[in-house]
């Protein structure tokens, strides 16, 4: 158990008891002081009074046994009598005009004037203890007697009093100063000493770590009703504050720190770059590697340095204005700028910024989202939409946008032309109005049959502005665009197609009107030439020879073109296998170079690196390079050669074979009429010998081109789909 002091102890303890009890007893001291000072007064008056009239007294006994008349002498003979008393040591006797009669013993100090003029009837020399009075006489009523006394025994008792009064007033003070030093020990210096001490225990608790347990204070135990309880109650709420404000800033200070390390692990770990800088001159104070990794840039060559020392910014400007914009409004979001990386190669990015302080520091915190991909993809897709766009208004088909409700929501230009409105016009329009045909009945019902990824083709009519119809072939498709179905119509005008399948269907007929006649005329022109053959075993004369002769030639001609006609007319049939062309044409060569087209006109034959399979009927295929090598062969002087190149083009699953000869060059405008039947530039031709063979090549999936030029002479080239080996 710890030492506690005596109540009596701690009241000579306590500064504050001390102090409190020193001005108590001072102030009795001085209360009993102005007290005393008057009492003494008094009690001196008092006494100095009881002498005189002690005094007088006698001398009014001695006068009084005087029965003869009374005279100045007499008067003051018997006055010396009462110098006899010890009290009287000497005095004066004046008239009451002021005229002195005289004196005996000691010479008073008042003075008969001021008795009179001043009325002052006394006076106390303390320091010669003498004290100077009038006497009231009845009987000397003439006179005025001043007389001095010995005040010694006043003082003494006077003395007396004082002591007997200051031993009082100390007695007093003393147990006015131990009644008080009690009431303060019980009432003030206890409780003011426990609040001391709790105070004490307070600050120890309040400078110990969070989580422990308060202290239990004896002070507001039972605090007293009066202003210190008020004080013990104001402690104890002012500690209860103290410790939530603690507790308070503690969990301030541990949600600082936590989001401090929040913000620091997002800082680090954040994937867009972070950079925090001074707003003065731009030096970076922290970044993290998401920056760096964007620029390319090492720590130590960034913090400390601008971001204009490190040639960051593409155009230096645009920091001037991100800078201004910031100490406009404080804060600047999604800016988009260009930055340079360490190779000079520039990014662009979403630059957003917040200004803040940092240790009195004014700085910026940037996050920036580099956005250069989605940039160059958007570029990319704004040059996609335009071609797009291009693309769709030079379509040659019509292209529509429909709602479910039949509205135009987009058209093409292609459309505009054909039906004669312009796009304002014709987006105000809906597909009943174009499409007399269709009602709304039947669109929706047309709605209700469409399923995305399952378009529908049907033929229908469309009219004009001007009112005029013309006949469509129309693609349709549903399509998602966001939360709304929308329906694309591809219409195709197929005026042309249905007056060419007219023209189809005539030729055919004139095709097999012509098939007919040739078999007509093949028959009989058969039996003319057994009759011609049976002339030339005949003795004729020479003139009938040559024009048989004539006639035999102009009959096989007529007969071979009745065949080229017959072969054209008629559908071509294939009977494929699979070919090697390398080793065919090898193997076609010899026979080739035998032609009397090919004499001193050397082949050379070009094969592909690698096998070039292809489906061809061989019969057919022999057909086609006959003719291109035999024309080529007819086309250049002898001694030229004639070039035969396969050519393999995998990304296309094609092979190419060109036959080139060096001859003049074909114009222009005859190089389209070439494969057209019955066109020849040759004196002998009859035009069929192109056509048959682009048909055969057509009917086997290729494709035949001739282009022609000074420089490189004429070239025919074949196209073939390429096939695995088999």
């Amino acid at each position: 158990m710890p030492f506690r002091f005596s109540p009596f102890t701690q009241l000579f303890q306590a500064r504050l008891s001390r102090r409190i009890e020193l001005w108590v007893f001072l102030s009795i001291i001085a209360i009993e002081a102005v007290i005393l000072i008057p009492s003494v007064y008094r009690r001196e008056a008092e006494l100095l009074k009881h002498l005189t009239d002690i005094s007088a007294a006698k001398a009014t006994g001695v006068l009084a046994n005087e029965e003869n008349e009374i005279t100045d002498q007499t008067v003051l003979d018997k006055l010396e009598v009462i110098e006899q008393n010890p009290a009287v040591t000497g005095g004066i006797l004046f008239r009451t005009d002021g005229t002195k009669v005289g004196e005996f013993g000691e010479q008073p100090e008042l003075t008969f004037e001021q008795v009179t003029r001043r009325s002052e009837e006394t006076f106390l020399n303390r320091s010669q203890q003498r004290y100077d009075a009038t006497w009231p006489m009845p009987l000397l009523d003439k006179y005025v007697l001043i007389v001095r006394h010995d005040a010694s025994n006043v003082q003494n008792e006077l003395n007396q009093f004082i002591a007997r009064i200051i031993g009082l007033v100390v007695i007093i003070s003393l147990f006015v100063s131990l009644a008080t030093m009690i009431v303060l020990q019980s009432f003030v210096i206890a409780p003011i000493l426990q609040l001391r001490k709790d105070l004490l225990q307070a600050g120890t608790f309040l400078a110990t770590p969070p989580g422990s347990a308060p202290p239990e204070f004896e002070s507001t135990q039972n605090p007293p009703d009066d202003e210190l309880g008020d004080v013990i109650q104001a402690f104890e709420q002012m500690f209860n504050q103290i410790r939530d404000a603690i507790a308070s800033r503690q969990q301030a200070e541990s949600d600082l720190r936590l989001s401090e390390e929040k913000f620091s692990k997002a800082f680090r770990a954040s994937p867009n770059p972070i950079t925090m800088s001074t707003l003065e001159d731009g030096r970076l104070v922290e970044v993290n590697d998401s920056f760096l990794d964007l620029f390319g840039l090492t720590a130590s060559e960034v913090l400390g340095r601008s971001s204009l020392e490190l040639d960051l910014w593409a155009d230096p400007t645009d920091r001037m204005q991100m800078i201004q914009a910031i100490l406009k409004d404080g804060i600047i979001r999604n800016y988009e700028y260009r930055l340079c990386d360490r190779n000079g190669k520039e990014k662009t990015v979403l630059y957003s910024s917040e200004q803040l302080k940092v240790n009195d520091q004014d700085c910026i915190l940037s996050v920036i989202n580099d956005i250069t991909e989605r940039k160059e993809a958007e570029i990319a897709l704004e040059a996609s939409e335009v071609r797009f766009r291009m693309l769709v208004d030079q379509a040659v088909d019509a292209i529509y946008v429909v709602n479910e409700q039949g509205q135009f929501v987009d058209v093409n230009q292609q459309a505009c032309a054909n039906l004669g409105y312009v796009r304002d016009e014709l987006l105000q329009r809906r597909v009943p109005d174009i499409q007399k045909s269709l009602s709304d009945d039947d669109f929706a019902n047309l709605w209700q049959r469409l399923l995305p990824k399952d378009p529908l083709t049907f033929i229908g009519t469309h009219q004009r502005k001007d009112g005029s119809q013309f006949p469509v072939e129309v693609r349709l498709g549903l399509f998602e665009a966001g939360e709304e179905q929308l329906l694309l119509a591809l219409a195709r005008d197929i005026t042309e197609r249905r007056q060419a399948e007219k023209d189809r269907e005539r030729l055919a007929e004139i095709g097999e009107l012509a098939a007919m006649i040739v078999h007509e005329v093949r028959n009989p022109l058969t039996t003319v030439l057994m009759g011609l053959n049976s002339f030339q075993r005949m003795d004729l004369p020479d003139r009938a020879k040559l024009r048989l002769q004539l006639a035999l030639e102009e009959s096989e001609r007529l007969q071979r073109l009745l065949n080229e006609i017959l072969l054209y007319a008629k559908q071509q049939k294939l009977d494929t296998t699979a070919v090697e062309l390398n080793q065919f044409f090898a193997d076609m060569l010899p026979t080739l170079q035998e032609m009397p087209s090919a004499e001193d006109r050397p082949i050379q034959l070009m094969p592909a690196s690698e096998p070039a399979w292809v489906e061809a009927d061989i019969d057919k295929l022999k057909q086609v390079f006959i003719n291109l090598v035999s024309n080529a062969c007819e086309a250049v002087p002898q001694g030229e050669p004639i070039s035969w190149q396969v050519q393999i083009v995998a990304l296309q699953d094609q092979v190419k074979i060109a036959v080139n000869n060096g001859g003049d060059p074909i114009p222009a405008d005859v190089l389209p009429q070439l494969t057209k039947p019955f066109f020849t530039t040759k004196s002998s031709g009859n035009g069929l010998g192109l056509a048959i063979t682009k048909r055969i090549v057509e009917t086997h999936g290729g494709e035949l081109v001739i282009q022609s030029s000074a420089v490189s002479g004429t070239t025919v080239t074949v196209s073939l789909p390429t096939v695995k080996s088999p």
